[in-house]
């Protein structure tokens, strides 16, 4: 009998660790907001973090975005939303070439936290490749309505003059690699952000192609989540 109840008392304890360790609960969605979109998120109903992730031209799709970030972002009750260019308003699968208005963004984060309550202080865009690209040539408008902005393989300068006086200037986080044929691109649009006074974080992969870019983002995602959650806007 005493046996028998310290092999129970083992077990509850050994249930007790394993729940302790396991990783929170997560809700996965299709199609939200938005036809193709992807999301992955906390249970619950407290107001949580939220980053956004732009696909590049071909290759990585919402759904492929979403897992990478979520590996990341789970342990750190970070919710992911990855949206798909929309084919409603003339998209034909790339960002950059799209080039359409970034208050459709924000439009789908609104939507989003209907379903899910977010924090709106740490609301974070992630462009990969042709995603990137975008964002650089969208800067002015974007560093204003996010929090911090994070360019992965890619980036184009927009150009011009900065933001006007009064928008805010988003701090800058590179991934990028020197082997990428498109490389020079993405130095301009820092050497942009820079002379523009934003926070830039300069991640250089030496001898990185654009196939090893992708694949920094397993050992560099976590790093990046860490920075992103330093990162607030005042709203």
């Amino acid at each position: 009998m005493k046996l028998a109840l310290v092999l129970a008392g083992v077990a509850l304890l050994a249930d007790a660790d394993a729940d302790a360790g396991a990783p929170p609960a997560r809700v996965r969605a299709n199609d939200a907001p938005c036809t193709g979109c992807r999301a992955s998120y906390p249970a619950g109903a407290e107001p949580v973090p939220l980053l956004v992730v732009l696909h590049g031209d071909g290759g990585q799709p919402p759904s492929t975005l979403v897992s990478a970030w979520e590996e990341h972002a789970a342990k750190r009750g970070v919710a992911v939303l990855a949206l798909k260019c929309p084919v409603e308003l003339g998209c034909k699968g790339s960002w950059w070439q799209w080039n359409g208005d970034p208050a459709w963004l924000k439009s789908q984060v609104d939507a989003f936290e209907k379903k899910r309550p977010l924090d709106r202080s740490r609301v974070w865009l992630a462009g990969w490749s042709g995603g990137a690209s975008y964002m650089g040539l969208r800067a002015r408008e974007l560093g204003g309505m996010f929090a911090a902005l994070v360019h992965h393989g890619g980036g184009v300068s927009p150009g011009g003059p900065c933001a006007p006086e009064g928008i805010a200037r988003a701090p800058v986080y590179f991934l990028v690699g020197d082997a990428n044929p498109l490389h020079s691109l993405a130095i301009d649009l820092r050497s942009h952000h820079e002379a523009c006074g934003s926070e830039v974080t300069w991640k250089l992969l030496p001898r990185a192609d654009h196939a090893a870019e992708w694949s920094a983002l397993e050992a560099n995602g976590g790093a990046i989540a860490d920075w992103l959650l330093t990162k607030r806007r005042v709203i």
